[in-house]
């Protein structure tokens, strides 16, 4: 019990420090920290990766939420971007979870996996980007909803992860403001993913102490834990040098993705 109480405060400090430092929602962490509790700590669960998901993503719908306010607070969200992508995401996202309910927890971990993996060589090796000359049309952009708002739900990694390396090449917009653009496409297919997962986990035997697909001691104790991080977060992404703590990053999600499909 008290090895549990001790991974839920490291994995809630290091999600809403992610939340708020690149505006990716903490997921890529969460959903994996998760895995490895329900099933190396024996807490007895039937659907270990599912249930990770799905308290996944109620967690990040946490901590997008108070990015999202904050980054608002400093004007650094460009809401025009949204015109043509929210309904998308709303889509994608309900897409996403009804794909991860006919899919098996072991394939869902190795396709997350594998996921880890793409974006971890990304952040390790991607150079500047030169962005596009002018506007992404707007059939690329609901292309790029459906995609995001999907893989984000299916995965419980929040719409940012997958968002940020596209936004960046797409939008004539400051990186700065890209964040906190992130974490609104984040908030928007973590809560659609939060909602779906409920539903569908909810006649699930198996899982105790859980609501649907959502582990509420995860839930509760990451998720506050998370949302009193984020705030830090948004401050250390003014201080501290971004490309180094994405490398860093790289590297643990390279060996989380190496854990995940071996597991």
């Amino acid at each position: 019990m008290i090895v549990h109480i001790i991974a839920y405060i490291v994995v809630g400090v290091l999600s809403g420090l992610l939340a708020g430092l690149l505006g990716i929602g903490g997921g890529i962490i969460i959903v994996p920290s998760l895995f490895f509790i329900y099933t190396v700590f024996d807490v007895g669960v039937a659907t270990p990766m599912h249930l990770a998901v799905g308290t996944s993503l109620a967690i990040i719908t946490l901590t997008s939420v108070v990015a999202m306010f904050l980054y608002e607070k400093r004007q650094a969200i460009f809401w025009h971007i949204f015109k043509n992508l929210n309904i998308p995401l709303i889509i994608g996202g309900f897409f996403g979870v009804f794909i991860s309910y006919l899919i098996p927890g072991d394939v869902l971990a190795k396709i997350f996996s594998v996921v880890a993996l793409l974006f971890g060589l990304y952040f390790l090796f991607a150079r500047k980007v030169h962005k596009r000359s002018k506007k992404p049309e707007k059939i690329l952009i609901v292309f790029l909803g459906l995609v995001i708002g999907s893989l984000a739900t299916l995965l419980g990694i929040g719409g940012g992860v997958v968002g940020m390396p596209l936004f960046i090449m797409l939008f004539r917009v400051p990186n700065y403001s890209l964040i906190g653009t992130a974490a609104t496409a984040t908030f928007i297919t973590a809560l659609v993913g939060t909602l779906s997962y409920l539903i569908t986990g909810f006649n699930i035997l198996g899982n105790p102490h859980s609501i649907g697909y959502i582990h509420l001691p995860s839930f509760i104790s990451i998720g506050l834990i998370s949302v009193f991080t984020v705030p830090f977060g948004i401050k250390l992404a003014d201080k501290l040098n971004v490309k180094i703590l994405k490398k860093i990053f790289a590297v643990a999600l390279i060996a989380t993705s190496i854990f995940m499909f071996f597991k």
